[in-house]
């Protein structure tokens, strides 16, 4: 029986009906390659598995030496919460190492980038205020 009630549980979460408390694992969200050597898995936003109108979480992986360009977004409030490894955050062209366990905080219109070290894996989380859109994010073309 209590297998039964929690698949049920499991099944109600994820149906089309809006439950009010849901739970997720980012194994459950397909990963997709927005450049070479990295990946992100949208799970929370306004089209995500765990749909929300108020803010976005994304788990991003960069592998070793990767990074992102510089870019900024124009009205969003940014959060990179380090869960795994070790790289460089760039705040407005001033390095910044970062580790696990380390909370960036980006304000609208800051200049940043983020790069795995060499040796090191790097996966966080980005949560942004209001949720991510790509209308609101500008990579300024620097590398």
């Amino acid at each position: 029986m209590k297998t039964v009630f929690s698949t049920l549980i499991t099944l109600a979460a994820f149906s089309s009906v809006v439950a009010r408390a849901q739970t997720l694992t980012p194994a459950q969200v397909p990963e997709i390659t927005p450049s070479a050597g990295s990946t992100l898995q949208e799970l929370v936003g306004q089209n995500a598995a765990l749909p929300s109108g108020k803010l976005s979480i994304a788990l991003f992986t960069l592998k070793p030496g990767i990074s992102y360009p510089e870019s900024y977004n124009k009205t969003a409030e940014e959060f990179f919460l380090i869960k795994e490894g070790h790289g460089t955050v760039w705040l407005e062209g001033t390095p910044h190492t970062v580790k696990a366990g380390d909370i960036v905080r980006l304000v609208a219109r800051s200049r940043h980038r983020i790069a795995a070290a060499p040796q090191s894996v790097l996966r966080f989380y980005a949560l942004t205020a209001p949720p991510f859109q790509p209308s609101d994010y500008v990579q300024t073309g620097k590398p």
